[in-house]
């Protein structure tokens, strides 16, 4: 919606791993337990260690699971944004996840740190 900022920071979330991953109709959530959510209305991409994607936004319909929970407890070991379209959390394991601004009217992700504003994308 708005593009991601060219001085976003998510550098906090290094070492730290999503303990929870929820499911909505129209969301998917990732959180780090007192530090971080992540809500995700658009477009993501869960990509294997070969850069395959394993998993990634589709409509509940289209989809007879998802493969998302490979990235449950797995540290983050690098956070790569790309203003203003995408940010990408590369994991211990080779997993990539990428979250997209993919929208130019509607919102996609926020992000939301424990005690902050929030930032919406």
């Amino acid at each position: 919606m708005h593009g991601i900022p060219e001085n976003f920071r998510l550098d906090r979330v290094v070492g730290q791993g999503f303990n929870l991953i929820g499911l909505g109709r129209y969301q998917i959530q990732f959180h780090v337990s007192n530090l971080v959510s992540i809500n995700v209305e658009g477009r993501w991409e869960l990509r294997d260690s070969a850069g395959r994607i394993v998993d990634s936004d589709h409509k509940h319909a289209e989809r007879d699971a998802y493969r998302v929970h490979q990235i449950i407890d797995v540290p983050i070991v690098r956070v790569a944004v790309a203003p203003p379209d995408s940010l990408t959390l590369s994991f211990q394991d080779g997993h990539t996840l990428t979250i997209f601004d993919s929208s130019a009217q509607h919102e996609c992700f926020s992000i939301h740190f424990v005690g902050e504003p929030s930032i919406y994308v």
